[in-house]
């Protein structure tokens, strides 16, 4: 062996560990038999960070929407260092892309050429890699577009590739060209946000990011432990339409995947509840009011009358207790003075809201009733001997009770003395002494 193919194999060797000592394990690799073989991926740098995904050709782009992804799938380099390498001959290598055409993969093959020759002699494989990781997209007149209509063209007909440089290795996809550049750009971001640390927003701790979850919709970070112990209690509250980003100026929905990944004990408890708020939308759905049972029925043609179909019970479906016919919906004093308030103050729009819920008849008979009882209680007082209720249309406060001859004060309605009823009205000892023709608000 001639000394100076001895000095080639030094040098090589020699550049390869400065080479493996540079690139991490994932980018380079190499083995040696006879010769040496190396094996390098490329990770091309977007310099602007994003890049936006094109597909020009309008008959494969099926509505094409605009994608942008910040990592690309490696171009592999395969080189082999013959003997006479570096002193007489470079490398002989291969580039193999799978989303540049045949055409670009030849052009960086010849500049690869033309770097040779600009350092002939000279260790090449750092130059190379140097301006394969970060000149290719400038060198292609690759700006902030990719264009995959290529790629679309030859995963249609994989019988349209045509390769002229046989260094020019263009790896034909079995898939959707989309879907694998979204899902590279998606595993490779994955990977570098679980290698890096980050402050979690509620407990401000530094973690690393394998504890972390990074929200799809808002792009929040939060420890694994904060968010799921915020989702659980709303999902235990009840709350499943309002499982937002915790941030106070964020208002953006946690999905219903992250929920699934984050709370997996809860899921279930969450969906039957998501299932709950969807059918209460549902204005023909209505639920069972028994605890035990809670079923949803569909209301029936008598939109009053609410049968669960589970259980058999018959409730009325505006005030959910047992159903009670035409008779109007048992309401408090308060409740009632409240609906026919909103009724008599409403638009027309939210008079025929309340119409379809209580009915109109029903409205008229609450607001009947409710000014008879009010008429009652100012204008009428109860018997204290045999509570029949008597109203006063004039003259002095000793009333006489028509039913039991009883005889009462108005003003205060004690039982007075039938024998000398006027007695109540002149002892000092009450309050409604010499009020015998007073009102009762004078008193």
């Amino acid at each position: 062996m001639s000394g100076c193919i001895i000095d080639n194999l030094k040098r090589q060797e020699d550049e390869v560990l400065a080479i493996s000592s540079i690139y991490s394990k994932n980018e380079f690799s190499y083995c040696k038999n006879n010769i040496i073989y190396c094996y390098y991926n490329v990770f091309v740098n977007i310099s602007d960070g994003l890049l936006k995904l094109e597909n020009v050709d309008e008959q494969n782009s099926h509505s094409f929407h605009p994608y942008f992804i910040k990592y690309l799938p490696p171009i592999k380099v395969r080189l082999e260092l013959s003997v006479d390498y570096p002193t007489k001959r470079s490398p002989n290598f291969c580039i193999i892309s799978s989303w540049l055409s045949p055409w670009q993969i030849s052009f960086i093959c010849q500049k690869l050429d033309e770097i040779w020759l600009e350092n002939s002699g000279q260790e090449i494989l750092f130059l190379w890699f140097e301006f394969l990781r970060n000149d290719t997209l400038q060198f292609l007149n690759i700006k902030d577009t990719l264009d995959i209509s290529f790629m679309y063209t030859t995963y249609c007909n994989s019988n349209s590739i045509f390769q002229n440089d046989v260094r020019a290795v263009y790896n034909n996809l079995s898939g959707d060209p989309l879907e694998f550049l979204l899902s590279h750009n998606k595993y490779v971001e994955e990977i570098e946000f679980q290698n890096n640390y980050f402050e979690c927003i509620i407990c401000f701790d530094r973690l690393c990011g394998q504890k972390c979850i990074k929200l799809k919709n808002c792009g929040h970070i939060y420890c694994k432990n904060c968010i799921s112990e915020y989702i659980t209690i709303k999902i235990k509250e009840d709350n499943v339409t309002g499982i937002t980003c915790p941030d106070l100026s964020c208002n953006l929905d946690i999905t219903i995947n992250e929920v699934k990944r984050l709370c997996p004990e809860s899921f279930s408890q969450y969906e039957k509840a998501l299932l709950r708020v969807s059918l209460k939308s549902m204005k023909d759905i209505i639920f069972c009011p028994r605890m035990s049972c809670q079923c949803p029925s569909v209301k029936t043609y008598d939109d009053t009358l609410g049968i669960c179909s589970k259980c058999d019970y018959t409730f009325c479906t505006y005030c959910y207790k047992v159903y009670h016919g035409v008779e109007p919906c048992a309401m408090s004093s308060d409740s009632r003075l409240k609906l026919i308030e909103e009724y008599k103050n409403g638009s027309k729009h939210e008079r025929k809201q309340l119409e379809a819920k209580y009915g109109r008849k029903q409205i008229q008979r609450v607001a009947e009733e409710y000014l008879t009882q009010e008429y009652i209680k100012t204008n009428t007082k109860s018997c204290p001997n045999c509570g029949t209720i008597a109203e006063k249309n004039g003259g002095c406060n000793k009333m006489t009770c028509n039913y039991c001859q009883a005889s009462f004060c108005w003003l205060c309605g004690e039982h007075i003395n039938a024998q000398n009823p006027y007695d109540h009205f002149l002892s000092g000892n009450t309050n409604c002494y010499r009020q015998l023709f007073e009102q009762e608000e004078d008193i």
